[in-house]
């Protein structure tokens, strides 16, 4: 064993159960950003550095959908024109 993954079990494994909770939810922010389960196997390998990065075109397209379509932009639109004579009355 390592002494990276030493520490990740005495973190993991912590008996403060705030120590351990906190932890254990930057594990799982961390995975999630990398959108993988949050499992002890998952935060270990990332934590040792051996967790793969998703590819960003996966990313991307679940979030925008296929590819294959382009968004269009809408036709400029121009500020309302103003009032002859300062817009007030």
């Amino acid at each position: 064993m390592t002494d990276k993954d030493q520490q990740f079990t005495r973190l993991w494994n912590e008996e403060n159960a705030v120590k351990r909770g906190r932890f254990r939810n930057l594990m799982k922010s961390k995975l999630a950003a990398r959108r993988l389960p949050f499992t002890e196997a998952n935060a270990r390998s990332f934590y040792n550095g051996a967790a793969l990065a998703i590819p960003t075109d996966r990313i991307y397209e679940a979030e925008r959908g296929p590819s294959t379509e382009r968004f269009q932009r809408p036709a400029r639109r121009f500020p309302p024109r103003r009032r002859p004579g300062g817009g007030r009355r």
